[in-house]
């Protein structure tokens, strides 16, 4: 009586916890049922990112040997560091489900952006190397068939338009970093005032 007088005079309402108690317990096995399938697709997925990581890392030694193996070492080079990129996206999403696995929960804060800024910043700096690669091996066939006379005037559009890509991929690039400077002094400013309460 005492405890429902005073939370009445707190403004609380206590008149319908019975009744939310009651449905809290009619759907708690519903609830069970899902977070248990959720956490079991997780477990699944995980399994498949990390395979599919552990393929693609043979796969790009594979392919990077047959390119030298061939004689073409520059495409073998570019090929192995563009699978690798594509091994360090898996692993960051795969990190994101470890995460999930761990805190069995998903409540979103300001750090949970971090692992796909990282994959943003991979992607971009994949496609830069991509379009680099196309322009050295396009200008290594281009004059090895014409004696050494590259005629920019024949491909200035193509050209153009990878300088532009070029550029909007480095700008994504720097936005991206300062975005994970600006996490990363909140995280350190939220830290020490939490370190603050807890001293007083």
């Amino acid at each position: 009586m005492i405890s429902t007088a005073l939370a009445e005079t707190r403004g609380l309402d206590v008149s319908h916890r019975p009744i939310q108690s009651n449905q809290m317990k009619t759907q708690s096995p519903i609830r069970r049922f899902i977070d248990r399938g959720e956490e079991v697709i997780y477990v699944v997925v995980a399994g498949l990112l990390l395979l599919t990581a552990a393929v693609t890392c043979g796969y790009a030694a594979f392919a990077a040997g047959s390119e030298f193996m061939g004689g073409n070492a520059l495409e073998g080079i570019f090929s192995l560091v563009n699978d690798l990129l594509i091994v360090l996206i898996i692993m960051e999403v795969l990190r994101t489900v470890a995460r999930f696995l761990r805190k069995r929960e998903m409540n979103v804060d300001v750090e949970d952006l971090v692992p796909f800024l990282v994959i943003g910043a991979i992607s971009a700096a994949r496609r830069i190397l991509a379009i680099g690669a196309n322009l050295s091996l396009n200008e290594a066939k281009h004059t090895a068939q014409h004696g050494g006379n590259i005629d920019l005037s024949a491909n200035w559009d193509r050209f153009n338009q990878a300088m532009i890509e070029l550029g909007v991929n480095a700008a994504l690039i720097l936005v991206i970093t300062c975005a994970l400077l600006v996490i990363h002094r909140y995280t350190l400013r939220r830290s020490a005032e939490e370190n603050v309460a807890e001293q007083i």
